[in-house]
């Protein structure tokens, strides 16, 4: 049955599909892994960042300071010093969503970098909404020293432009009016009107002189992006699978609560508590925490080359195994065909002394005369024998392969062994001359039975393709034995499949011989380790082994 002939892609298909899916499992489980221990670890560093800010952080987030003229200096150092904001530091690909400071009383949810001054004289408390000021207005705001009233012209009055609506900082739309605090007969500032709390802006080179007295410095500091409110950051998320984050952190209701999500896509913790707070209305401030973060998306820096270089070593490894899989496929084929062939030689080998044999019995079963009897008797002698060769040369050839046969190696002079081969290799009768030349002896380290069975081989199938009259050269030089003899060239199509056996370039060349010499030959060079070809020269065929390096 002849089998379809198979390429490299027909192999690397089959194969490279299952290195594909072995990869896309591999590959599946290794994402899995790494993105599980993401998640744990984002999700470590969120608690780690909620812990504290509901632990013991709070209470530097909710910090009342009151600072005393005792120490001027340290005062104005600590006037200096941008304190009232603190920025968040993210690992990549965690979204800090938002960070809610809510009052219990009023239900409003105080921003992130909102923070007060407070000048307090006597009974007054006059409180200064600071959210989106710079730090120099605090000097803004401070207690004079205490002057009698032939001083008081020498207290500057000053004059603050405050916002009217509730948003911070300064912008083109808002409504700005403008305030006046003055300085009183007993020494100290009042604002006019019934403003208590502004939002300010200020000359600081009116009051850049004042003797410091008395301030009160409240400040709310929570991670957060820089300057961005809740509400701000609550509207950037967009995506309808965080509206429920989105409703949790624009009304939070319940304190106390926490709650977690973790997945290879993404991590979630919420988390809200009560704290006191002097400054807020209620004296108390509601403390959301929530955080977002993306294992599988901040993995991918590290996961897609991964995945790329295990996917080129996948089909590599696939191309190569598709390789060595072609390779033992053309040699399976190559023996099927061996196989094939040396049956249908041995068939013919065996058919024609069978036939004869056959034909010759019949013969003699008729009353022949004595001389006719004995002619076919040795015909049938004769074609005994060389069903019995070839029966002998194919058990050599066996042991030889199978390496049933053990050599055994004796110094000897390779030239002589060759001369000795060569005149023996020739009837008494024979027209073909013979030449032989060496340039040396040649000592070896051989099975000298062996080696006399391959030189019989090679003269013997020079000896069937040399024509009357023909010549048989024989030479030994630099290492390597040639055997040359005149006659016609072999197709270069044939040389390389000479050595098989029952092969026959021309099987009409064939008749004397069984097609297992050359084959017997190249076994005996092969378990010596010496190389041999085959080639045509200007003269004619030339079959050759190297014995020796040069």
């Amino acid at each position: 049955m002849k089998t379809k002939r198979r390429t490299f892609w027909s192999f690397f298909t089959r194969i490279g599909a299952g290195f594909l899916a072995f990869w896309l499992a591999v590959m599946a489980v290794f994402t899995v892994l790494l993105s599980q221990q993401r998640a744990k670890l984002m999700l470590a560093e969120m608690e780690s960042k909620s812990d504290k800010l509901m632990g013991e952080d709070t209470y530097f987030l909710l910090d009342p300071s009151s600072y005393d003229t005792t120490d001027e200096t340290e005062l104005r150092r600590r006037l200096s010093k941008p304190v009232f904001m603190a920025d968040s530091a993210d690992p990549p690909n965690l979204q800090i969503i938002e960070t809610a400071i809510t009052d219990l009383k009023s239900g409003k949810v105080l921003q992130s970098n909102r923070w007060w001054l407070e000048l307090i004289e006597g009974d007054n408390l006059y409180r200064v909404d600071m959210s989106g000021q710079p730090r120099e207005v605090c000097e803004a705001v401070l207690a004079g020293a205490g002057t009698g009233e032939s001083k008081i012209e020498s207290l500057p009055k000053m004059t603050f432009e405050a916002w009217t609506d509730s948003v911070p900082g300064y912008r083109d739309d808002a409504y700005l009016k403008s305030i006046t605090i003055e300085p009183t007969k007993s020494g100290t500032w009042e604002p006019t009107g019934e403003v208590r709390t502004i939002e300010c802006a200020y000359d600081a080179e009116q009051v850049k002189g004042l003797t410091l007295k008395t301030m009160s410095c409240n400040r709310l500091v929570c991670p957060g992006p820089n300057g961005a409110t809740t509400e701000q950051i609550a509207e950037s998320l967009s995506s309808p699978a965080r509206q429920a984050l989105r409703e949790w952190a624009e009304y939070p209701s319940r304190t106390n609560s926490s709650q977690t999500v973790e997945k290879l896509w993404l991590v979630r913790t919420y988390r809200r508590t009560i704290r006191y707070c002097p400054f807020a209305e209620s004296g108390a401030v509601l403390v959301s925490y929530a955080a977002e973060g993306y294992p599988l998306k901040a993995l991918l820096p590290v996961l897609i080359p991964v995945w790329a270089f295990s996917l080129v070593l996948a089909l590599f490894c696939a191309a190569v195994l598709s390789g060595a899989q072609l390779r033992v496929w053309r040699k399976q084929e190559r023996v099927e065909r061996v196989r094939r062939e040396t049956t249908a030689a041995l068939a013919h080998e065996l058919k024609t002394p069978l036939s004869v044999l056959s034909a010759t019995a019949e013969l003699l079963g008729d009353n022949l005369a004595p001389e006719k009897q004995a002619h076919y008797l040795g015909v049938i002698q004769q074609q005994a024998q060389r069903m019995d060769g070839s029966v002998r040369h194919m058990l050599e050839l066996s042991r030889l392969e199978t390496g049933a046969k053990a050599l055994r190696r004796t110094a000897f002079s390779l030239a002589e062994l060759a001369q000795e081969r060569l005149q023996a290799a020739l009837p008494a009768d024979s027209t073909i001359c013979t030449e032989f030349a060496a340039q040396d002896k040649f000592e070896v380290n051989a099975d000298r039975a062996l080696l006399a069975r391959a030189l019989d081989a090679l003269l013997e199938n020079a000896v069937q393709h040399t024509p009357e009259g023909g010549c048989i050269m024989v030479y030994l030089a630099d290492g390597v034995l040639s055997v040359t003899n005149t006659g016609e060239a072999i197709p270069a199509d044939a040389l390389p499949r000479l050595w098989e056996a029952y092969y026959q370039a021309d099987p009409s060349r064939s008749a004397k011989g069984d097609g297992l010499g050359l084959s017997i030959a190249k076994t005996v060079f092969d378990l010596h380790g010496y190389a041999c070809g085959a080639e045509n020269t200007e003269i004619g065929p030339k079959f050759w082994f190297r014995f020796a390096d040069k």
